[in-house]
């Protein structure tokens, strides 16, 4: 075979190739685009969730006082009092702010009987000690947009069995985002140099070329966030199969900052439950400095407090793993999680959440977070318009098919004017 006999048929591969790459770009685009943009968009709000729950509820803020938060003590009796027939399986959720109000969230209240998940939560007034609202899962605008990014709604209208198919999909959703990703890449790649167009947006250029040249530059420029978020994604609803390959890598035992399901604490006769405060020294005394998060009070005779901190330096924010769990009675330290000795597979792993809503980079990171969760939306918008146009320009070729020669130089130049640039 000659030299120009193997180039022509290396440049016939790479068109078979790349028109490939382009019909699976198109089929995930139209297939599963409007599901993309659907999570984004909700992954944004759900990034400020608790900022904008604030700002849509003003009865909530508080006005911090000089003398600092009442104790754990006074704001459970106040919770019980409000809720005397809820006992036990209560969380405290901890100030995001000083403007903001303590939290404490009762698991599965009788009002949930036969829902997936639909917790009570309590706001109180850390300052005064005072109950400000009681609301369910559910019946709130952001907690109705939580529930449609993590599971499409499925749970909200069904079972826990169909709650978990929802989650299943939202995570392959996140497979499929990176296969689009993949594929746009591939396409968008610049072969032969012309990064500097590829990369910036013709604006003296018409509506079709803007409109490519947008979708294009964009899809490059979120293309390292979006598939952070899209793996993070995949990786909460597929661990089991995520977890298996990081421990080739590196030892990964079982969920470290999770519940052990064999602890109990040790009923003793005559013998009361320590104070969430006192609780709270103990766990002080195991990370000194530590800021504290989260308090689960203790569920029946045989459960137990877990306290969790956060020691300078780690990612997770909201839900932190430096983690104690105590026995009621005695208060005896049950089990220890320190993010400082965990294994790197397992350190990987619990970056999964920061990740994914940006705290492991701070404010900076929730704001990249929120602004990635708004790409999808304008790529399907974008991409729509390209196939559309592109779409209409050949129905156009074919019917001016009497008066200009199908094949000819002038049909394609007639193609390429309707959809705006000569090489889409």
């Amino acid at each position: 075979m000659s030299t120009r006999s193997m180039h022509a048929a290396t440049a016939a591969s790479r068109r078979r190739l790349r028109k490939w790459w382009r019909d699976a770009h198109l089929c995930l685009a139209l297939g599963a685009g409007f599901l993309f943009a659907l999570l984004g968009l909700t992954g944004s709000c759900n990034v400020f969730t608790f900022e904008l729950d604030a700002l849509l509820n003003p009865n909530l803020r508080v006005e911090p006082a000089r003398s600092g938060p009442r104790p754990l003590n006074e704001i459970m009796a106040a919770v019980r009092a409000a809720h005397p027939q809820r006992a036990g399986g209560w969380m405290l959720f901890m100030p995001r702010g000083e403007s903001s109000t303590l939290r404490a969230v009762y698991a599965k209240p009788e009002e949930s009987a036969g829902k997936a998940f639909a917790p009570l939560t309590v706001d109180v007034d850390p300052y005064i000690a005072r109950v400000l609202s009681s609301r369910f899962w559910g019946d709130t605008l952001m907690t109705n947009l939580y529930e449609l990014h993590a599971s499409l709604w499925f749970g909200k209208y069904g079972g826990p069995d169909a709650a978990r198919l929802g989650f299943k999909t939202v995570g392959a959703l996140g497979l499929l985002l990176l296969l689009s990703l993949a594929s746009g890449l591939y396409l968008w790649w610049p072969r032969g140099g012309g990064w500097r167009s590829a990369l910036t947006v013709k604006r003296s250029a018409g509506g079709a070329r803007f409109n490519f040249d947008l979708h294009r530059a964009m899809g490059a420029y979120a293309a390292v966030a979006l598939s952070v978020l899209a793996f993070t994604g995949f990786s909460f609803a597929y661990r089991d199969w995520v977890k298996p390959v990081v421990a080739w890598f590196s030892p990964v035992a079982a969920e470290p900052f999770q519940n052990p399901p064999t602890l109990k604490s040790t009923p003793v006769a005559g013998a009361a439950p320590i104070s969430p405060d006192e609780a709270v020294a103990v766990a002080d005394r195991v990370f000194p400095g530590a800021e504290l998060r989260w308090v689960a009070l203790p569920d029946g005779p045989e459960g137990y407090y877990a306290v969790e901190k956060r020691q300078p330096g780690e990612a997770n924010v909201r839900r932190p793993r430096s983690k104690v769990w105590l026995d009621q009675y005695s208060g005896a330290v049950l089990k220890v999680a320190d993010p400082n000795e965990f294994s790197a597979g397992e350190t990987f792993l619990n970056l999964m959440w920061p990740l994914h809503n940006g705290e492991a980079l701070g404010l900076p990171g929730r704001i990249l977070a929120c602004l990635s969760g708004l790409a999808p939306a304008l790529l399907y918008a974008t991409g729509l318009i390209h196939w559309l146009r592109k779409r209409r320009g050949r129905k156009h070729a074919a019917s001016a098919t009497g008066r200009i020669p199908v094949g000819s130089p002038f049909a394609a130049a007639a193609t390429a004017r309707e959809v705006g640039h000569e090489r889409p």
